[in-house]
């Protein structure tokens, strides 16, 4: 999901970096298009480990959900 997103900010930052020569679109790259790609960045790690874990969850309770069939009991 993010990783279109930090794909399309790279592509755009580096459209920009080709046509700014001067300091301040250097800082604008800097202060600005940086640091949104380092928190595009965290929020697909973020993601990343937020699937993981809902896929553990899953897969535990599968494993209850399993254990109780096999024991009878219904809650």
């Amino acid at each position: 999901m993010f990783d279109d997103v930090l794909g399309m900010s790279r592509y755009c930052t580096d459209e920009f970096c080709n046509s700014v020569r001067d300091e301040f679109g250097t800082s604008i790259v800097a202060d600005v298009l940086e640091p949104i790609q380092n928190e595009i960045s965290s929020l697909c790690a973020f993601n990343e480990e937020f699937q993981q874990n809902a896929t553990n969850v899953n897969q535990v309770l599968q494993e209850a959900q399993s254990l109780r069939m096999r024991g009878g009991s219904s809650l």
